[in-house]
């Protein structure tokens, strides 16, 4: 009898391991996948006032970042929505991480 009784105690603590263990995991994810998405916004950013700087102009598009200033974006996790009203004046910037899942 106590045996048996030790054999699902032992048997619930792993089980109850293994689901802390993925929880834990999914959080990182998201964690990491929040991070890589702010960095990726303030990149965007940061090349859009680069470009300005050295050529006086906003960028037309993301492709005009990519092109000349570096900028990587991972279109298959990423859509970015980028607005420019006039050269003079600083683009609208919005990323949106699909729903890849």
């Amino acid at each position: 009898m106590k045996n048996s009784k030790f054999k699902y105690v032992s048997a619930l603590i792993i089980i109850l391991l293994i689901v802390y263990m993925y929880i834990s995991v999914d959080n990182a994810k998201k964690k990491s996948d929040e991070e890589s998405f702010n960095i990726l916004s303030e990149a965007i950013i940061r090349s859009a006032v680069q470009c300005y700087a050295i050529e006086g102009f906003y960028p037309p598009d993301i492709e005009y970042l990519e092109n000349n200033y570096g900028l990587l974006v991972d279109h298959d996790k990423y859509v970015v929505s980028y607005s420019i009203f006039a050269s003079n004046i600083i683009p609208e910037v919005e990323v949106f991480l699909k729903n890849i899942y």
